[in-house]
């Protein structure tokens, strides 16, 4: 009850389905971002594990319209991807700190019949109450969020109030 959001929750509708691929790590941790993610967004779908068999479901995604987001050199720049080309887009997301999420890609080989998608332009990190060792870290939901503000240009401002609610709930106690 300390750090209850439930004030801050706000439905956020989008086109965009979303697929996380969460570390079993990440399900228990009091500042999970993507558990806040889930209260706004009816188009997100968690899936929990480490192995290929842990993600039957999301391994039969069509690849003309199904992206991870992942940085890499061949990463497509999501400013630049035209929703208007694509009616309908998956978007793939990995859960975990940076070398949870490289240990998820790595053990799922899978994920490469997927392009990815990176930011060109990062958002500024508002994820105070962790501090992550990389210049270029978001939470999973400040992820989530620029992604589909980018890809439908819709206002994601309910996903950074409840995950401003649950930051000063826990600095508060």
């Amino acid at each position: 009850m300390k750090t209850c959001v439930c004030e801050a929750v706000s439905k956020v509708s989008c086109q965009t389905k979303i697929y996380v691929i969460q570390h079993p790590s990440e399900v228990k941790a009091a500042k999970n971002t993507v558990r806040l993610a889930q209260l706004c967004l009816s188009n997100l779908e968690v899936f929990i594990g480490e192995e290929p068999d842990d993600f039957e479901f999301i391994q039969d995604l069509p690849t003309e319209n199904t992206f991870l987001l992942y940085p890499d050199d061949n990463a497509i720049v999501i400013e630049t991807l035209s929703k208007k080309c694509i009616q309908y887009i998956n978007l793939i997301i990995l859960d975990g700190t940076w070398k949870k999420a490289y240990k998820l890609k790595m053990k799922n080989p899978w994920l490469a019949k997927f392009k990815t998608l990176s930011f060109a332009n990062l958002p500024d990190n508002q994820y105070i109450i962790r501090k992550a060792k990389r210049p270029d870290s978001l939470s999973s939901l400040e992820a989530i969020a620029y992604s589909i503000e980018i890809l439908e240009q819709i206002d994601t401002q309910p996903l950074y109030n409840v995950l401003n609610k649950m930051m000063s709930s826990f600095i508060k106690h």
